[in-house]
């Protein structure tokens, strides 16, 4: 079950990158180089924010792995618009 759910993931962000490139819109990167990075950092993300580790809350998360992701594939990343905080937060 996991193994078919990341297959699929990667398999998503991998057609994403190519599309991007065929486009000209992302830079001339190994695709599958790209997905497994993109894919892991990600991945480790997600556990810092499940663990609800205060260094790494989702906002920051969003920024750090678009960064990474327009950094190797050359677009401009904007920042994710910021949320207002729940009551009691």
């Amino acid at each position: 079950m996991r193994a078919k759910s990341d297959e699929r993931w990667r398999e998503t962000i991998r057609s994403i990158v190519l599309s991007g490139q065929e486009a000209g819109e992302f830079a001339p990167v190994d695709a599958d180089d790209f997905t497994i990075t993109l894919s892991a950092l990600l991945d480790g993300l997600a556990v810092q924010i499940a663990l609800e580790d205060p260094a790494v809350p989702p906002q920051r998360t969003y920024d750090l792995a678009m960064r990474f992701a327009s950094g190797q594939l050359g677009f401009d990343a904007k920042p994710a618009p910021k949320r207002a905080r729940k009551r009691g937060s």
